[in-house]
């Protein structure tokens, strides 16, 4: 009987996570015409949010990006991200969050379209401002399942490891975008289109256990000798 209160319990705590994921969407906390500051409650929605590492990015309808950052910590440093463009007010753009919880064993990913909207305020008036065209709640993966995991997990390898001032890559790519990220979840370093015949230089680490999670959704653990 204890067995099944357990698993019951595991099983549901897994609904909730997955659940909850889906009343986190793609928000917008402030504009104007070539600026925009984006806002998600992961932090609040999903069990375990303080454990929350959030990547946004945000590309024109022609697949340039337009802006990349990746946040964790606490409420203001990871629950917000503010760009400037050059996108005009007759064109949109899309913005996606993925937030990585490696706690509940969750990758939550959200996807949004930005576009002008303009408010006639009184007859003849009217106030723009950037807004999400469908607030569309995120959908949930478990870390343990996802595809990317399985198919890439193996084809990467960090050395050596433990790494004293620097490590490289080896696997089948030219280049990689990856963070690297503490015990706390927090995003230490990011680097995008990192060539793999470069050494990554880690010589401002301390000394500990740290994540490098690459944005294919293979994640290595490496040592850090001083």
């Amino acid at each position: 009987m204890k067995k099944t209160i357990v698993f019951f319990l595991l099983i549901l705590a897994s609904f909730i996570s997955n659940a909850q994921c889906s009343t986190v969407s793609v928000q917008i906390s402030s504009s104007d015409t070539t600026s925009i500051q984006l806002y998600n409650a992961g932090i609040f929605n999903i069990p375990s949010g303080f454990a929350n590492v959030c990547e946004w990015e945000v590309v024109d309808f022609s697949g340039e990006i337009i802006f990349q950052e990746t946040t964790s910590g606490d409420f203001e440093d990871q629950s917000f991200a503010l760009f400037d463009h050059s996108v005009p007010i007759t064109d949109s753009m899309k913005a996606s969050i993925i937030i990585t919880n490696e706690v509940e064993g969750i990758i939550c990913t959200m996807t949004d379209t930005l576009y002008w909207k303009e408010t006639e305020v009184i007859p003849g008036a009217f106030i723009g401002n950037w807004s999400v065209l469908s607030s569309n709640g995120g959908v949930s993966e478990d870390i343990s399942t996802s595809t990317e995991n399985d198919i890439k997990e193996e084809f990467i390898e960090l050395y050596p490891s433990p790494a004293q001032g620097y490590f490289s890559i080896n696997g089948e790519q030219e280049t990689y975008d990856f963070h690297i990220i503490n015990l706390n979840g927090q995003v230490i370093e990011s680097y995008f289109d990192f060539s793999k015949s470069d050494k990554v230089d880690i010589s401002n680490l301390s000394k500990g256990i740290y994540f490098v999670r690459f944005l294919d959704g293979n994640i290595k653990k490496i040592s850090v000798n001083r």
